[in-house]
């Protein structure tokens, strides 16, 4: 084999790991970029329950003080308790749409994790579309 020939296989190989690595770049980066959106979403839920934390203790505190003698106002109690079940709504919302974004799932024969896009289990070779 002559130089200029094992100089242009070298090429070619640079060639092809440079593709193969802006590809796995790319896959990484989208990766990234879906831990970073589903993280935001489970901070958005976990500031939703808080809310509803806060409601639930003021809602406690009505009761209480009801228990003992003093008016409360019903309208604000209401109030309070239609705020809780549209934050609920919502954290089922964010919960739905973090599903829809999983590319895993499990098989419902053997309960393996397989990627949303096999047609077959890989452990059991189930059906899955």
């Amino acid at each position: 084999m002559d130089f200029k020939n094992l100089m242009e296989k070298m090429k070619i190989t640079a060639s092809q790991a440079a593709e193969a690595a802006g590809k796995a770049a790319d896959v990484a980066s989208k990766k990234a970029g879906s831990v970073v959106e589903n993280t935001k979403l489970n901070l958005q839920i976990m500031d939703i329950n808080s809310d509803i934390e806060i409601l639930y203790k003021e809602i406690g505190r009505s009761v209480y003080l009801t228990h003992t003698g003093v008016e409360v106002d019903a309208d604000e109690l209401e109030n309070k308790l239609i705020i809780i079940d549209e934050k609920l709504q919502l954290i089922e919302s964010i919960k739905n749409e973090l599903d829809e974004k999983k590319t895993s799932a499990k098989c419902p024969n053997c309960g393996k994790e397989y990627n949303k896009e096999d047609a077959f289990c890989a452990s059991c070779g189930f059906e899955l579309k």
